[in-house]
């Protein structure tokens, strides 16, 4: 493309207006020619900053996701404690990007939107400009603070959690719907050099984020296709065509990118920190020499801070859906059974958590060919912070709930079988002593 139309197109006052709305309290980067970025920290404060950049070298635009008090401010020898105090908050966008087909892209884009909506999201979609899609969820959408923390602070942890969170929840109906694409598992295959049966051998989703991290603005053209990085409805995603995007068609593609309601991802937020934690759950040791316990434990022997989840709750009551799922597992309890107990307990929390969670979360574990650990006891977010951690004298130097249960039931197995020893031993010496008796009387009667 030629620089005087690249300038061509920035100088439209439609893609200035667009740009300059969107670059509000962000940091945002020009691309140069040669793939290098301009000089940051920058900004765009008016819509006339943006054609200027062009005639400076510019053909492509690119702005944080995070947004600052004040962008420059920023520098590369600040570290996160700095930053920290200057990110007022982050949106949160999945880069989707395709392997061999752009419908490819489009199906995970569609399935990750799907998904997002079971949890009341309306997440924003727009084209990349090249083999995929951005999917995007304003800051707007998220709590201001997380169990006493600031939600702005859990960056880039809390992205990161939601991102692998998507990534392994939407897995299999991904892997689904690209077989059903392409006509069968064989022909996926076909289509990359895959190595294993997983959608991601197909498709990337991004799940890797740093502090500064860049993605391309809406409007911004690609320097590589110089397709335009529109954003799409939903309709308009499912019939999208690359060709589309060329810049002189970009006014049809007039809608907002990421315009959430106030808090619409709360739920989406706290289950994707719940589901991070449990993958930082490190295994307990187990004993090879204890003989596993095979038979259903009952609740008389669950720990304290179980029982009190179980009495009901008003705090973490979705936190606890994990807990009860994966701690009710691990007691050999039927699936039957731990959904009718799971159900029971939710009638008695203050604010009962939706029975499609319930239902979903219950499915997820019950579906699972290993156990999954409960929150080790540790974790003030499972336990302390909602008010259910109170030890008794059995929970000293246990790691994890199941422990106690495992202790307290394998104690009760222990005093009963020492009862039938002691009254075996009795049996036994009973029974010598009735012998003796008997040589002795047939002693006598030889006399």
């Amino acid at each position: 493309m030629f620089k005087f139309q690249i300038l061509k197109y920035y100088s439209q006052p439609f893609v200035q207006n667009k740009i300059a709305g969107f670059a509000r309290g962000r940091e945002v980067v020009g691309r140069l020619e040669d793939d290098r970025y301009a000089r940051r920290p920058d900004v765009i404060l008016y819509p006339r900053d943006v054609s200027e950049k062009v005639k400076q070298g510019a053909v492509s635009f690119h702005c944080s996701v995070e947004r600052w008090h004040n962008p420059m401010q920023l520098s590369s020898e600040m570290r996160e404690p700095e930053m920290r105090g200057l990110r007022a908050c982050w949106d949160f966008i999945i880069d989707i990007d395709a392997k061999a087909k752009l419908e490819h892209a489009r199906t995970a884009a569609l399935e990750v939107i799907s998904f997002l909506k079971e949890f009341g999201v309306n997440p924003a979609a727009k084209f990349s400009g090249r083999r995929g899609f951005h999917i995007g969820i304003s800051a707007d959408a998220f709590p201001k603070r997380i169990d006493l923390s600031e939600t702005a602070k859990l960056y880039p942890e809390a992205p990161r959690a939601m991102a692998g969170f998507i990534r392994e929840k939407i897995s299999e109906r991904l892997l689904d719907s690209l077989a059903g694409m392409e006509g069968g598992v064989a022909a996926l295959m076909k289509t990359t050099d895959a190595k294993t049966l997983s959608p991601y051998e197909f498709i990337d989703i991004e799940k890797e984020w740093g502090s500064r991290h860049l993605f391309r603005m809406p409007y911004s053209l690609h320097e590589k296709t110089w397709l335009a990085s529109v954003p799409l409805t939903e309709k308009q995603l499912k019939s999208f065509e690359p060709a589309d995007a060329k810049p002189r068609s970009i006014r049809k593609f007039d809608s907002e990118f990421m315009g959430n309601k106030e808090w619409e991802a709360s739920e989406l937020l706290v289950q994707a920190l719940e589901w991070q934690s449990k993958q930082n759950v490190r295994p307990i040791q187990q004993n090879k020499n204890r003989i596993e316990i095979k038979s259903e434990i009952p609740e008389e022997f669950f720990p304290p801070c179980v029982k009190n989840i179980l009495s009901g709750i008003s705090d973490g009551r979705k936190r606890s859906v994990f807990t009860l799922s994966a701690f009710l597992k691990y007691m050999n309890w039927s699936p039957e059974r731990i959904e009718k107990r799971v159900e029971e307990w939710n009638s008695k929390n203050d604010f009962p958590v939706s029975s499609a969670l319930v239902r979903s979360q219950l499915k997820w574990h019950l579906r699972q060919n290993r156990k999954i650990f409960p929150a080790n006891c540790d974790s003030d977010l499972f336990y302390k912070s909602i008010g259910v951690c109170k030890p008794d004298s059995v929970c000293a130097g246990l790691k994890n709930p199941i422990n106690y249960a495992f202790r307290a039931y394998r104690k009760q197995f222990r005093a009963a079988d020492a009862a039938i020893r002691k009254e075996k031993k009795v049996l036994r010496r009973n029974r010598k002593k009735k012998i003796e008796l008997k040589n002795i009387n047939k002693e006598n009667n030889n006399y």
